[in-house]
C-alpha cells in the first residue's frame, strides 16, 4: 500500500524530470531566435506541456508556469524584465491550460485520443489556442520594449508555427506512448525489419530533399510517402513515431545546411502538413480497424444467434414429429399393461414381470417426451432484447457482412430504403439474421443465373398501418411450384440442406410481431416480411 510519504517523492521526481526535459527541449530548439525573447519556429516544449495539461488538467498549470519562467531566465536572458517574463509565462500556462480544460470538460476528449473525433478536436483547439497565445505573448513583449514593431509579423508567425508544430508533433506521441499507456515491447524480428525500412525511407526522403541537387521543396512529397506507409501499418501510434522521427531529421538537416529563419519557417509549415496528414491517416486506420473488429464480433454474435435459433427450430420440429409416435407408444404400453393385469391372464409372476417392464418403458417414453419439449422451450428465440432501431442501419450492417460472399459470387446487391421509414421495435440481432439468411439464400440460388442482382427494399406497409414492410428479391430461378404453401415449414428444402433457413426466418419474424410470405413473381424469387413500428414512429 502506497502512503503519502511514498507518493510525494515520486511527484517531486516527476516534476523535476518535467523541468529538466522542458529546459532541455527549449535549449535544443533555439534555431535563429528573434531578439532577446528567443522566438523560434520550432517549440517542442509547447507540445510537452500541452500533453501533460491534457492528461492532468488544470492542476498542472503551476508547473508549466514555473517551467516557462525558468527557461526564460536561464536561456533567454529575460531576468531584467520580470513583469514581461511573468506575464508571458502566465499567458502560455493559462492559455494552454484553459484549452486543455475545455477539451476535457466541455468536449469530452480522452487523453488517449481514442477516436478520430478526439484527434480532430485536439488539433483544432491547438490551432486556435496557439494563435491566441502567440498574439497575447507578442503583445506583452512589445509593451515591455523587448520587441520592436518591425519584428512583430515575423515574431507572430514563428511563435504560432513553433507552438503548433510542437503540439502536433510531440503531444500525440506523448499521450499515446507516455507512462499511462501500455509498456513498450520489443517487436518481433519481422516487424523490426519493417520498422527499419520505414525509418530508412524517412532518411532517404530527407537526403533527397536537402542533399540532392534540386530545389528542396520540389521533392517535399517524399516526406509524405514514409508517413503513409507507417500510418497504414501502425495506425495512430505508428504515425506518431514516424512524425517525431521526421521532425528530428528535418531539424538536423536544416542545422547542417545552415538555413535562415525564413526558410526554417517554410519547412516547418511543410512539416505541419506532413504531421497532420500522418495523424489523420493513422486515426482513420485505427477507426477502420475498430469498425472491422466490431463487424468480425457482430458476425460472431449473428452466427451464435443463428446456431441457437437453428437448434430451437430443430427441437421444435423433432418434438412435433416425435410426439405422435411417443403418444401412441404410451397408449399401447398402458393398454398392454391393463390387459396383462386383467383376470384370467397368465400366471401372476409373469404378469407382474411384464407389468414392471412395460411400466419402465412408459416412464422412459414420458421422459423422452419431456426432454424434447424442454429442449423446444429452452431453444425457442423468446429471450429478445427489443429496441427502436432504424431499418437502414440494420440493412447497412447486413450488407457489410454479406459483401464478401456477394463479391465472390458476382452478385450485385442494392439497398432501397425509402426516406422517412420509421424505426421498428425489434431485436436487431435476430432481424439482421433474417436479412442475412434471405440474402445468402438468394446468392446461392443465383449461382447458375446469367443475371445476378438482389434488391433489399424497405417501406411503410401499404396494407398494415403501424408496420414496415421489407422485401428481398432476386433474379434467380425462383421457388419450385411444389413448395407452394409449405415454403416456410421445417425440412422443406428446395436444394441440398435441412430446409430450416426459411422456417427460422418465419419463427423470428413472428416472434417480433410480424409476418412473412412469398408473393407470386414472374421471374426470380421474392420474400417479404413486416415488422412493427416503434411507439411514436409514424408509418
Amino acid at each position: 500500500m502506497i502512503g503519502p510519504w511514498d507518493t510525494a517523492p515520486r511527484r517531486l521526481l516527476g516534476l523535476a524530470a518535467y523541468f529538466a526535459l522542458y529546459i532541455g527541449l527549449d535549449w535544443i530548439s533555439l534555431i535563429d531566435p528573434i531578439g532577446v525573447v528567443a522566438i523560434t519556429p520550432w517549440n517542442p516544449p509547447a507540445g510537452l506541456s500541452f500533453a501533460l495539461l491534457l492528461r492532468h488538467g488544470l492542476r498542472f498549470v503551476p508547473p508549466v508556469f514555473a517551467a516557462v519562467v525558468m527557461a526564460d531566465v536561464l536561456l533567454h536572458g529575460l531576468s531584467p524584465a520580470p513583469v514581461a517574463t511573468l506575464a508571458s509565462a502566465a499567458i502560455i500556462a493559462g492559455g494552454y491550460g484553459l484549452a486543455a480544460w475545455l477539451l476535457r470538460r466541455r468536449f469530452g476528449v480522452s487523453a488517449s485520443l481514442g477516436s478520430l473525433h478526439d484527434l480532430l478536436i485536439v488539433l483544432a483547439a491547438a490551432l486556435v489556442a496557439t494563435g491566441v497565445v502567440a498574439v497575447a505573448a507578442v503583445a506583452v513583449f512589445v509593451a515591455a520594449g523587448l520587441l520592436v514593431w518591425p519584428d512583430v509579423p515575423a515574431a507572430l508567425q514563428r511563435f504560432w508555427v513553433g507552438d503548433i508544430i510542437g503540439i502536433a508533433v510531440l503531444s500525440p506521441f506523448l499521450l499515446l506512448h507516455g507512462p499511462a499507456s501500455r509498456p513498450i515491447r520489443l517487436p518481433p524480428p519481422r516487424a523490426a525489419l519493417e520498422f527499419a525500412g520505414q525509418f530508412a525511407a524517412i532518411l532517404l526522403g530527407l537526403w533527397a530533399m536537402f542533399f540532392y541537387e534540386t530545389d528542396h521543396f520540389e521533392l517535399s512529397y517524399l516526406l509524405f510517402l514514409p508517413l503513409v506507409w507507417i500510418a497504414l501499418r501502425g495506425g495512430l501510434k505508428g504515425a506518431t513515431w514516424g512524425i517525431v522521427a521526421t521532425q528530428l531529421g528535418l531539424v538536423l538537416a536544416i542545422q547542417l545546411k545552415g538555413y535562415g529563419a525564413d526558410v526554417v519557417t517554410q519547412f516547418q509549415m511543410l512539416m505541419l502538413a506532413v504531421a497532420t496528414t500522418g495523424l489523420f491517416l493513422g486515426a482513420v486506420v485505427d477507426e477502420r480497424r475498430r469498425v472491422d473488429a466490431w463487424l468480425k464480433a457482430h458476425e460472431a454474435e449473428l452466427a451464435q444467434s443463428a446456431r441457437l435459433t437453428t437448434m430451437g427450430e430443430m427441437a421444435a420440429a423433432l418434438a412435433h414429429e416425435l410426439n405422435q409416435p411417443l403418444t401412441a407408444l404410451i397408449a399401447f404400453a398402458r393398454a398392454c399393461e391393463g390387459v396383462l393385469r386383467a383376470p384370467g391372464a397368465d400366471p401372476a409372476a409373469a404378469r407382474e414381470r411384464a407389468a414392471a417392464l412395460i411400466g419402465d418403458a412408459v416412464q422412459q417414453a414420458v421422459r423422452a417426451g419431456d426432454l424434447i419439449r424442454g429442449a423446444r422451450e429452452f431453444m425457442r428465440p423468446d429471450d429478445m432484447r427489443r429496441a427502436a432501431m432504424p431499418v437502414a442501419r440494420m440493412a447497412a450492417t447486413v450488407l457489410e457482412l454479406v459483401r464478401p460472399e456477394a463479391t465472390l459470387g458476382g452478385v450485385r446487391i442494392e439497398a432501397r430504403v425509402e426516406p422517412g421509414v420509421p424505426e421498428v421495435l425489434v431485436d436487431p440481432i435476430q432481424v439482421e439474421q433474417v436479412m442475412l439468411n434471405l440474402l445468402r439464400n438468394a446468392i446461392v440460388a443465383m449461382r447458375e443465373s446469367p443475371r445476378r442482382e438482389i434488391v433489399l427494399a424497405a417501406a411503410p406497409s401499404a396494407t398494415e398501418p403501424g408496420f414496415v414492410e421489407i422485401a428481398v428479391s432476386d433474379t434467380g430461378p425462383g421457388f419450385p411450384p411444389d413448395l407452394e404453401g409449405r415454403l416456410f415449414r421445417p425440412f422443406s428444402a428446395s436444394r441440398a440442406g435441412m430446409g430450416l433457413g426459411l422456417a427460422i426466418c418465419r419463427a423470428i419474424v413472428e416472434a417480433q410481431g410480424g409476418r412473412i410470405w412469398s408473393p407470386a413473381r414472374a421471374g426470380g424469387a421474392e420474400v417479404r416480411f413486416t415488422l412493427p413500428c416503434a411507439p411514436g414512429a409514424a408509418a
